[in-house]
């Protein structure tokens, strides 16, 4: 049982502001993107096989993503400990979720044009690192606030991207994809401090 469910914001982006090495952000996006591909074989709908269709079907998870991150922010504590673990479990679902569908269209996109979606993540890992070295919860709004903002721009951007077959598409899913790996690492150290209540 869980002491408390209450997530340290402050202790959380102290840990999120700190270099990163392109092996610590590996080991979490490839956990984000298997738990990904959990919930999308679990879906009950056919997958889509055209990246642009599957990037719509990430917009869901996008917006619920964006909700549950803004209210674990916004939340005063006297309502976050009743609610703080049930908005971290629908975030990491939910970016997970849209972590996938995004780097599944990178590698379909990829199938068509002649690239991997593997020689795009040290440029995913190279956009995030400074995103989460420079995390400040005591800036309007918060960093990883900004960055769920900035998901729903690049996700768009994205998607215009592949109805225009740009040769951008590439580097549009890796701006998306690399601030949905700093959500990522957000819920994963926002956890850490309510597995180590556990009795």
């Amino acid at each position: 049982m869980l002491r408390s469910r209450v997530i340290d914001l402050s202790q959380t982006y102290r840990h999120l502001a700190r270099p990163w090495t392109h092996e610590e952000l590996a080991v979490r996006y490839m956990a984000g993107d298997a738990r990904g591909g959990l919930l999308l074989g679990e879906a009950a709908d056919a997958i889509p096989e055209r990246p642009i269709a599957l990037l719509a079907t990430a917009i869901p998870s996008v917006d619920t993503l964006s909700v549950a991150i803004h209210l674990l922010h916004a939340l005063p504590d006297s309502v976050q400990d009743r609610l703080g673990g049930s908005l971290l479990d629908t975030a990491e679902t939910n970016v997970a979720d849209a972590l996938h569908r995004c780097h599944r269209a990178l590698e379909l996109d990829g199938d068509a044009h002649g690239y991997t979606a593997d020689e795009w993540l040290p440029v995913i890992y190279d956009i995030a690192c400074p995103l989460l070295e420079s995390s400040r919860l005591d800036q309007e709004p918060p960093s990883v606030v900004r960055e769920i903002q900035a998901v729903v721009r690049w996700l768009s951007s994205s998607i215009a991207c592949l109805d225009e077959d740009s040769r951008e598409t590439p580097a549009a899913l890796a701006d998306t994809l690399a601030r949905l790996l700093v959500v990522c690492v957000f819920a994963d150290s926002a956890r850490k401090p309510l597995e180590s209540g556990k009795e």
